[in-house]
């Protein structure tokens, strides 16, 4: 966002880290001009104008540390307790594999789903892998409480992650130029550079090491 607000000539101002549900609405209603890393729904186009930047990073699934499970495929989730993200655009295919699960709840926030995993209110949780590791790192005392399931959520159709401008904001003389930002940022290989590092090989994760976790 830095950089395409330096390309298009214009100055960001970054709201308060706001639950996903309030930033849609307030994107519907002019409030907020710009979001990133959303998924493409039809009920979005309506209100915001969205440009593809980067291929869709698979969602993570996460169970508490001390769990010994090991879940490496599909039907394994039909015997888990399994939190999402309201308001978050999960893959059509991933949905219907999550609705398969013996319950499954629809939760707020990231940070509400980890305490509902910690307390062991909930079996597992399924989130947008970057965001998750955001959460994490920003709370200590969610380091190396929890570990990421080997299981991969990668789907045959390619998606991607959308800039969003919302159709109510009061600076949409600035599309043609983000729109011209963005496509420049992919072309000269911008995007691919800043999405490059890989947290879950690089880390740091704050992740419990599923090999060192005892009985």
């Amino acid at each position: 966002m830095q950089e395409l607000a330096k390309r298009a000539g214009f100055q960001l101002q970054f709201s308060p880290k706001t639950p996903s549900a309030r930033c849609l609405r307030q994107m519907q209603t002019g409030e907020a001009d710009l979001m990133s890393n959303l998924n493409f729904t039809d009920e979005r186009a309506e209100f915001i104008y969205l440009m593809p930047y980067n291929e869709r990073i698979p969602e993570s699934l996460y169970l508490k540390a001390g769990d010994q499970r090991s879940i490496t495929n599909f039907s394994q989730l039909a015997a888990l307790t399994l939190a999402t993200v309201r308001n978050y655009t999960y893959h059509p295919t991933l949905m219907q594999l999550i609705k398969t699960s013996k319950r499954h709840v629809e939760i707020d926030s990231i940070e509400t789903g980890f305490e509902m995993l910690q307390r062991g209110r909930v079996d597992s949780l399924v989130v947008p892998t970057q965001s998750s590791l955001d959460v994490i790192s920003d709370k200590p005392e969610l380091h190396y409480q929890f570990k990421r399931a080997p299981v991969d959520f990668s789907v045959v159709e390619k998606r991607y992650i959308n800039i969003g401008l919302s159709k109510k904001s009061r600076h949409l003389d600035l599309k043609s130029r983000i729109e011209q930002a963005v496509q420049s940022m992919v072309a000269d290989g911008t995007v691919k550079k800043l999405y490059a590092f890989d947290p879950l090989k690089h880390g740091p994760t704050y992740l419990a090491d599923p090999s060192a976790v005892k009985p």
